[in-house]
């Protein structure tokens, strides 16, 4: 009996790190806005924004915001860029608690909307912003098309 535990016991150690890397880092989706009332979530299976290879095009359909769901909340490498390459903001879910990534009075933040930071993720939301902000900096100016003459 003692046995077969410590082999099932063996067995779980060896399979838990498999399955770990199964499982997705995040779930994402989007909101549409129905109307002047009505939001909807729509998960994209398969979407991710820290997998994804910027520049980021925007998932099938309308988009107002993307949403994920992590495992805690932090601030990507890229997350900036759902903001700069899709012109939406990134609410980011994690265990009842949600924030959001956005452009506020022409500066980058993160607020929570419902729920508080834990001290690790308040001590890491500075530097990621200051990272963001450096990385936006680098980025090219936005092509605007050039104004058509008017007939």
């Amino acid at each position: 009996m003692i046995r077969t535990l410590a082999i099932a016991c063996a067995l779980a150690c060896v399979a838990a790190p498999a399955m770990a890397q199964q499982q997705p880092i995040e779930r994402c989706g989007v909101f549409q806005i129905t109307d002047a009332e009505h939001v909807s979530y729509i998960p994209i299976p398969g979407y991710s924004i820290l997998l994804a290879t910027p520049p980021f095009t925007a998932p099938p359909g309308s988009v107002h915001a993307v949403v994920c769901d992590r495992t805690s909340i932090f601030i990507g490498p890229n997350d900036h860029r759902v903001i700069t390459d899709l012109g939406v903001p990134l609410f980011i879910r994690s265990g009842g608690r949600i924030a959001v990534l956005e452009i506020a009075d022409r500066q980058l933040r993160l607020r929570f909307t419902h729920g508080e930071p834990s001290p690790e993720e308040r001590a890491a939301i500075g530097p990621a912003i200051e990272r963001a902000l450096a990385e936006i900096d680098r980025m090219p100016p936005r092509q605007t098309p050039p104004a058509q003459p008017m007939p």
